[in-house]
């Protein structure tokens, strides 16, 4: 039985299963979901916990006979299985096919695997589990439904929220449903009587110094150099990971260069801009910086980021911390001529 995430809750309501796997790439919602079928398995007695890291040379034999013996101080166990790469070999197929036909009743186990593409999909042991077991998807929010995924979350919190805020809310956290969370958490604690506002988000994102590495990039989609430098400037020294501060540039100019290939293809920058799925609250920002870099060589753009990619990840020599604010000024349009960054 496959089930969406937001389904667990309601099924571990019921008949603890004897059989769980939880495919998906997103740590939140792995974690989540592992924490509520430990809580509803220490309920139905499983006192005992193993966990198994499964890579190559994985003895699959000992697995079994370690399911089949019982403990001496529980009568069920809850056994976690990590297979990270997805993959089990042959063994490990022939072992999870036999395991999915026929669970011990006395155990309860739990599979956890990365995201499958559509040939480890069609396996003959995936397909045996999304038979026999219950195959939790935990695939994380799309941009589109990343608003309401939210509004729900703020719900759980105590919270309400206009749609101006989620939105705002949800260009800040995209991509890091861990950030989204803890976010929440601080809106919860700051919240006053009342729906949460647009200027409630920006009082509790500037309250964090983890998410300048935001306001810097929408100092430079916006033009504005100074602020920017004055941002990463901040961010250097408060410690903040050189990674961090690439990731959301990068982004950005992933999604810059989308919107200027469809506005040369004939689409206007608003078009472009709502065909990308750029929130409502960002679009001021995209729509200069696509306006400064249009019939300007964003190609440069692009190798600047990449450059700054390669520097951070030691494949290329370089500081870091320059190797960020060239890209950082590139954004800003610094080396644009005039008539392009008017």
């Amino acid at each position: 039985m496959k089930i969406p995430a937001d389904r667990l809750a309601a099924q571990l309501a019921g008949e603890l299963a004897p059989f769980y796997v939880l495919c998906g790439e997103e740590p939140l919602l792995v974690d989540e979901a592992l924490a509520a079928i430990r809580a509803r398995a220490r309920a139905a007695g499983c006192d005992e916990r193993e966990v198994h890291f499964i890579e190559r040379g994985f003895d699959w034999d000992a697995l079994g006979a370690g399911l089949k013996n019982l403990s001496l101080f529980s009568s069920r166990r809850l056994v976690e299985l990590r297979l990270p790469g997805g993959k089990p070999g042959e063994e490990g197929a022939r072992f999870l096919t036999a395991l999915a036909a026929g669970p011990d009743a006395g155990n309860v186990c739990v599979l956890v695997l990365p995201g499958l593409d559509s040939a480890a999909s069609r396996t003959k042991w995936a397909t045996a589990l999304v038979a026999s077991a219950v195959w939790v998807d935990l695939r994380p929010p799309s941009r589109g439904q990343l608003p309401a995924w939210l509004r729900q979350r703020l719900k759980a919190a105590g919270l309400g929220a206009d749609t101006e805020a989620l939105e705002l809310l949800a260009s800040l956290v995209e991509g890091n449903l861990l950030a989204a969370r803890q976010e929440i958490d601080k809106l919860a604690l700051l919240a006053d009587d009342g729906p949460v506002t647009p200027a409630a988000v920006r009082a509790a994102v500037a309250d964090g110094a983890r998410f300048d590495i935001y306001q810097l990039s929408d100092a430079a989609l916006a033009g504005d150099a100074a602020r920017a430098a004055r941002v990463l400037a901040g961010l250097r020294r408060e410690g903040e990971a050189e990674v961090l501060v690439l990731w959301p540039l990068l982004r950005d100019i992933l999604t810059l260069a989308d919107v200027l290939a469809r506005s040369a293809a004939g689409r206007s920058i608003e078009q472009a801009m709502q065909d990308a799925g750029i929130w409502r609250s960002r679009l001021d920002a995209f729509g200069r910086a696509a306006r400064r870099w249009r019939g300007a060589d964003v190609a440069r753009l692009l190798r600047s980021a990449a450059r700054a990619d390669q520097i951070l990840k030691g494949a290329r020599p370089g500081h870091p911390w320059l190797a960020l604010q060239e890209v950082t000024l590139e954004l800003c349009g610094a080396g644009l001529p005039l008539a392009e960054t008017a």
